[in-house]
């Protein structure tokens, strides 16, 4: 594989989205290959990409996208933000200082409902009252999650978001598209300007007050039913070098 056309990806090669933009890249004359997320890349792995889509990042990884980044091979997204992000407490205070509502922390637990949460975004998912590493006051809502989402082509960043079940109650389903908000869409573009992200996801809940509050930041966004494939091709070529 040429080191200049090759596009390395650690995700799971049959997730829909990035399997349709693996597709456009190849259409465009590049060559992809997919990784799994938990693989440990070789230095020769990375020698045959001239980019590595971190699209899901696990512990195992991180080295690889360390030497990746010492040997002038790209980065997607950036390996700060990555490593920064991994923290679920750091990922919070970033959206609060980007003009998002968050809910409040503690070390132990309320005495109403909580969402317990591990402290990285490898650890477990979020239970329900249950026992974690920190625990997150519980907003009340209906059991729906807004995500919004943000992708960086080198020129513009697209904002685009649905409506899902929430995966505290039940498995999560697709309910539909949303309207956007003007002033949630501007905190996310701030976030990926403060960043220099190219891809990020945050999840938001409704209070009761038709508040939206910021409940978590993904880097390892799925974008699944949000049109936002010809973007997400846009920036992983934009971010190649020389481009």
């Amino acid at each position: 594989m040429g080191s200049d056309r090759g596009i390395g990806i650690l995700c799971q090669e049959n997730k829909p989205v990035f399997s349709d933009v693996a597709e456009r890249l190849r259409n465009a004359g590049f060559q992809v290959r997919f990784f799994h997320p938990q693989s440990t890349l070789s230095p020769e792995h990375i020698a045959d990409f001239s980019l590595i889509v971190n699209k899901k990042t696990r512990p195992s990884a991180l080295p690889a996208l360390r030497y990746a980044r010492r040997t002038g091979t790209a980065l997607w997204n950036n390996l700060q933000a990555v490593v920064l992000f991994s923290s679920r407490l750091v990922g919070l205070r970033a959206l609060s200082e980007m003009g998002f509502r968050t809910p409040e922390v503690s070390f132990e637990k309320p005495d109403d409902e909580y969402v317990a949460k591990g402290y990285f975004i490898w650890d477990d998912e979020p239970e329900l009252n249950g026992e974690g590493d920190f625990y997150q006051e519980l907003i009340p809502t209906e059991p729906i999650d807004y995500k919004y989402y943000a992708v960086n082509d080198g020129s513009r960043i697209h904002v685009a978001g649905r409506r899902v079940t929430s995966k505290l109650y039940s498995e999560k389903q697709f309910l539909g598209q949303i309207q956007i908000k003007p002033a949630l869409a501007t905190s996310l573009r701030r976030l990926v300007d403060r960043f220099d992200l190219r891809g990020v996801g945050v999840d938001l809940v409704k209070g009761e007050d038709d508040q939206y509050w910021a409940v978590d930041v993904n880097l390892a966004a799925g974008y699944r039913d949000t049109g936002l494939e010809p973007a997400l091709t846009e920036s992983i070529i934009s971010g190649l070098p020389g481009r």
